[in-house]
């Protein structure tokens, strides 16, 4: 049994560390725009996720819809 778990442990390693780490990323250098090419379709139906803030400045210009609140009510 020892040895199966030891294998096991040994590929999720080797898995973790070597491809994901390494032959990954050279992967994805090498072929470059293509690696992250999104086709139109998915475009469209998928969000724009802003994780760097990029659109910040632009949504700043926009005025924000905030709902009302009880004082401009009454």
């Amino acid at each position: 049994m020892r040895p199966i778990a030891f294998a096991l442990a040994f590929g999720v390693l080797v898995d973790a560390f070597l491809i994901w780490m390494k032959f990954v990323p050279a992967v994805l250098m090498r072929v470059g725009r293509a690696g992250r090419w999104l086709p139109r379709g998915l475009q469209k139906i998928l969000p724009n996720v802003d994780i760097e803030g990029r659109d910040l400045p632009k949504h700043a210009a926009q005025p924000s819809e905030t709902p009302a609140t009880a004082s401009e009510r009454d």
